[in-house]
């Protein structure tokens, strides 16, 4: 199987995730690293750091797969017409370097836990903020798909702001814990 096979699929694998959570399918390990990830920052750390990892992975799958196409279309062993079915059906494969960049300081964001966690928590926290960034992210696709990149990127961090939890003793105003205030009162 070439790259730029893979590439195809994995483009098709991104656009099912988002029907797999809907259909709030979750097996019994995720329940558990779910219930983990609310009580440790150690699993929090983790789950940032396989984000991180899937985001690279995508951004070296899609520099081969471009990578590919632009030196099967350079080759000089294509014929005018040949080239022109190969741009036709590779064309929207080929990366521009500003989505590359883009993506780059998508997934660099993610290195540090700080920023990562402040993400995730607050497009899980805010729906609304959640659903515009979508909404990008499907406007990016369909302007351009030399952008697809861009629009897996912020897929990626949608699924993982879905999945990530609330902690459990939110903190609130003064640096007390909820649970705290409330028998602070009742007393």
């Amino acid at each position: 199987m070439s790259i730029i096979d893979l590439k195809m699929i994995l483009m098709f694998v991104m656009a099912a995730v988002p029907f797999t959570f809907a259909m709030r399918w979750r097996p019994a390990f995720a329940t558990r690293f779910f219930e983990g990830m609310k009580r440790s920052n150690n699993f929090r750390k983790f789950f940032t750091l396989v984000i991180l990892m899937v985001m690279i992975a995508l951004e070296f799958i899609d520099f081969q797969a471009s990578t590919a196409i632009a030196t099967m279309m350079h080759d000089g062993h294509l014929s005018a017409a040949d080239a022109a079915q190969t741009i036709g059906l590779y064309g929207a494969l080929m990366t521009r370097p500003y989505a590359t960049l883009l993506a780059a300081v998508m997934s660099l964001a993610m290195f540090s836990y700080k920023w990562a966690d402040t993400v995730l928590t607050y497009l899980h926290d805010h729906p609304k903020h959640f659903l515009v960034v979508a909404a990008l992210a499907m406007l990016i696709a369909m302007v351009s798909p030399r952008y697809i990149i861009v629009t897996e990127m912020l897929e990626i961090v949608l699924l993982a702001a879905y999945i990530y939890p609330d902690r459990i003793g939110n903190i609130t105003g003064g640096g007390i814990p909820q649970s705290t205030m409330r028998d602070a009162v009742l007393a």
